[in-house]
């Protein structure tokens, strides 16, 4: 057996930071689907953007239920850890509570039907005025049962100062992870106790790392607090994203052995079959570190004239002591019940096909076992050397305030 039950420290901090994921960043509706959310026009951006700034947060997604009457959406505040704070309405925004999605577009020509809202925030209905985390839940018809929920936060400028660096394994014998070390300059804000009102919180490549909270800090002097445990501070670093292109449905271009249609002219998407990667050599090649960008080409409007491609992923490999996922952006960052792969044991591999819109894509494997832990170098492999955009994030609450107030952000790597 090639891995082992036995679960890792850093296995287990895997498992937390996935369901914390589940929890803030899914899709609750299969009918869901591509969601993006960003600022500006940047479609890879993280959606955090300055409170009272110039930019637009843009959450896209689509509806493969044609027969759903209507969207709405509410705005709620949360604290660092992304627990809704029960701050009241007036105290975050202006403008409505429950608001319609007015912004949407039905496919042309496509062989799925589908409809494709867009919500840009701030707009007429909804002014923010907090920093700190959000989460938007669209819903139908009942605010309790979100078919979508998405984060997103605002920041404070110029409140803090954060200087960043990332260095190679700090634990003997261990060549899979990725150590920060940081210290925060906070002179502008009358902090008076850092240890109980700074927190801090790190995301990789846009998304929770495990540690739902750092350590206390290592080290205080004059308005700066620094983070150098060597211990505390180490982050798997993974490997890089594989990939596929669905840009073009005449012919299969990168990731895709073969594309055809069936007898209704539903296209199909045969990805290349992959194999494992945690027995080979670190190979560096640029990703979208997860991500994915919807477009086709000779289209009109990408947004409502994409296709949706039946793609399948398949995966050589022996049959495993628990289950296989497909993960990234194109999962919502969540183990999806429908990304779940199965087993085929006459052909001796995974097996999984899902509906996918037109565009260039990066997924990987993820293995959990029986006891629904996460082991990071299952399938894909674990590197130091792997490239990873790490952000983070300082929230200060003091004596007087009601809610974690976001007062810095900065990103070290490529997005």
């Amino acid at each position: 057996m090639r891995y082992s039950l036995q679960p890792t420290a850093y296995s287990l901090l895997l498992t937390a930071y996935y369901l914390l994921l589940t929890a803030y960043c899914y899709a609750q509706d299969t009918d869901i689907r591509s969601v993006q959310c960003f600022v500006g026009n940047n479609e890879l951006s993280d959606p955090v953007m300055e409170l009272n700034g110039n930019e637009r947060l843009m959450l896209w997604f689509d509806d493969l239920n044609e027969k759903r009457s209507s969207l709405s959406y509410i705005i709620v505040h949360c604290d660092a850890n992304w627990r809704e704070d029960g701050l009241f309405i007036s105290d975050y925004m202006d403008g409505f509570e429950d608001n319609y999605l007015r912004d949407y577009a039905l496919s042309f020509q496509t062989r799925v039907n589908y409809i494709h809202y867009n919500l840009q925030l701030p707009n007429e209905d909804v002014r923010l005025k907090a920093s700190g985390n959000y989460l938007i839940k669209i819903y139908e018809t009942d605010r309790s049962k979100p078919v979508l929920v998405q984060r997103f936060s605002l920041y404070e400028r110029g409140k803090t100062g954060i200087t960043l660096r990332t260095r190679g394994p700090m634990i003997t014998g261990e060549r899979c992870l990725q150590h920060l070390e940081f210290s925060v300059q906070h002179q502008m804000l009358p902090v008076r106790d850092a240890y109980t009102e700074l927190k801090v919180r790190v995301t990789q490549n846009g998304i929770p790392v495990p540690g739902v909270e750092l350590p206390q800090p290592s080290f205080i002097d004059r308005g700066v607090v620094s983070y150098t445990l060597a211990d505390k501070n180490w982050y798997p670093g993974g490997n890089e994203y594989r990939f596929f292109d669905t840009r073009t449905l005449d012919f299969g271009a990168q990731g895709v052995q073969q594309v055809r249609y069936d007898n209704q002219g539903y296209p199909y998407a045969l990805l290349n079959v992959d194999g494992p990667r945690d027995e080979q050599p670190y190979t560096f090649y640029n990703d979208l570190n997860g991500k994915f960008r919807i477009d086709a080409y000779r289209m009109r409007n990408r947004q409502t004239d994409a296709e949706y491609v039946i793609t399948a992923f398949t995966l050589a490999e022996e049959e495993l002591p628990g289950d296989l996922y497909v993960f990234g952006q194109l999962s919502d960052w969540s183990l999806r019940p429908d990304f779940k792969m199965t087993y085929n044991a006459d052909r001796e591999v995974y097996e999984l096909t899902v509906p996918l819109k037109q565009g260039y894509y990066n997924y990987r494997y993820l293995f959990v076992d029986r006891n629904g832990n996460i082991e990071p170098k299952a399938i894909e492999g674990c590197f130091a050397e792997t490239e990873n955009y790490y952000t983070v994030w300082i929230y200060y609450r003091s004596t007087h305030d009601r809610y974690d107030r976001l007062v810095g952000i900065h990103t070290l790597g490529t997005l």
